[in-house]
This record gives structure tokens, C-alpha cells and sequence, in this order.
């Protein structure tokens, strides 16, 4: 029997079998062919894809973008693969800068803060109106109560991600994988999540939504940058 089983591949990329899986519905992985037996067997080719995908991954792309480098590298075309590649490295180290720029500015607020404690001394023994503790933090939110990319302030952003938070536990299952997240619903919750997914599009232009309805199930695929790993800790 030629070619590679999911656990065989496993086995030989170091990828768990549930996200081959996984990659093969996003489309990024393709079998070769199926066994008599139903088995679905991979080309050798599917570690090197394996490998790619990780580096597009640890590169910060989608697997969506990750999709395309895996089909560019497939095609054969050198120069659009590196021009695809040079152009998201390109964002990236935009992006990356804008970070940076708003984590400087982040410690100028912290370090404000804790003159203005210093400026206080001790205080009284008693907290109380001009002791300083409710006026030293100033304007000093963290950058990390946003999204990235996302247009919410933070107090609509908790509201939001309740509302995330909500759907995941009420899922039948949900599969991570870094920001993308798959989650398999009740029917009857497709209302709810279509308001939440159209809400969610319009402040997070980056997010991208797939809803599917099949054999009595409902599935929704979710890649929104930061909110995996919010998803993720909540269920734990």
C-alpha cells in the first residue's frame, strides 16, 4: 500500500493527526489517493508541506495565506512564491514596528504612573479622596486590551469576547490551531453566531469567517488575530 496514513505522517512530520485532519478540510493538505480499505494515504511530498506550513505559521500568516505559499511552492513558480513571501514579510515588519511604537508609548504611561505615585509619598494610612492611588494610573490601558487590528475599545471588547466565550462553551466540540478556530454548533444556534460573526466583521476587517451546515451539524471556522488563544484559556 503506497503513500502515507494521517498516523503515519504524523509520525514522520511531528504534526498530531487531529490537525492533518484539520489542514486537509482547510484544503492545504491534499491525499494522493484513498486505500481499498477507505484509508487515506499522502505522498511523501505532505511532510515537506507539513514543514511549510509551519514556518508560513511561525511567520505570523493565516492558513489561508499559508494555503498559498503551500500552492505556490506546489506550482513550481520561484519568483511569485518569493515575491508572495517578500510582500508578507514586507506587512509584517510594518506591523511588527506600529507594535513596538505602541508598546513605547505604553511604558512612557507606566513609567507617568509610577512618578506619580513617587510624587505621592507614602500616603495615609487610609485610602481616601487625594491619597493618589485613583488618579496615579492616568490613561495607562495596556495595549493588550485590544485585539490586533481590532476597532473596539476595551470595554466592548470584554463584552465581545464573552459573547466568543459563550459560543465556544456551548459548542458540541472546537479545535484550535494558533488564531484559527473551528467550532461544531447546534443548528439552532446559527442566528446567534451569524449576528456575532457580521458583528465581528465590521471591527476586525482582518477576521475571516466560514459558517457550514451539514448532516445536522453547523461548523463555523474563525481566524481573527489574538482571539485563539482568548478562546483557548477560556476553555481549559
Amino acid at each position: 500500500m503506497a503513500g502515507l496514513r494521517v498516523s503515519e505522517l504524523a509520525a514522520r512530520s511531528g504534526v498530531p493527526p487531529s490537525t492533518i485532519r484539520f489542514y486537509e478540510r482547510a484544503g492545504l493538505l491534499r491525499p494522493a489517493r484513498r486505500a481499498a480499505n477507505g484509508y487515506r494515504l499522502f505522498d511523501e511530498s505532505a511532510v515537506g508541506d507539513l514543514a511549510l506550513i509551519g514556518q508560513a505559521k511561525n511567520a505570523g500568516m493565516t492558513l489561508e495565506d499559508a494555503g498559498g505559499v503551500v500552492a505556490g511552492w506546489r506550482d513550481g513558480s520561484c519568483r511569485a512564491l518569493k515575491d508572495r513571501l517578500r510582500a508578507h514579510l514586507t506587512e509584517q515588519r510594518g506591523r511588527v514596528g506600529d507594535q513596538l511604537a505602541d508598546l513605547a508609548a505604553f511604558r512612557r504611561k507606566l513609567e507617568a504612573a509610577l512618578d506619580r505615585l513617587a510624587a505621592r509619598g507614602a500616603g495615609p494610612d487610609r485610602c481616601g479622596p487625594g491619597c493618589g492611588c485613583d488618579s496615579a494610573l492616568g490613561d495607562s490601558a495596556s495595549p493588550g486590551d485590544r485585539l490586533p487590528g481590532c476597532s473596539l475599545g476595551a470595554g466592548e471588547l470584554a463584552d465581545r469576547l464573552g459573547q466568543w466565550r459563550a459560543v465556544a462553551d456551548a459548542a458540541e466540540s472546537a479545535e484550535r490551531d494558533g488564531d484559527t478556530v473551528r467550532l461544531t454548533l447546534d443548528p439552532a444556534a446559527l442566528p446567534t453566531v451569524a449576528a456575532l460573526v457580521a458583528a465581528e466583521a465590521s471591527c476586525c476587517p482582518e477576521g475571516r469567517f466560514t459558517l457550514e451546515v451539514a448532516a445536522g451539524q453547523a461548523f463555523l471556522t474563525a481566524q481573527v488575530p489574538g482571539i485563539g488563544a482568548e478562546l483557548d484559556t477560556q476553555r481549559r
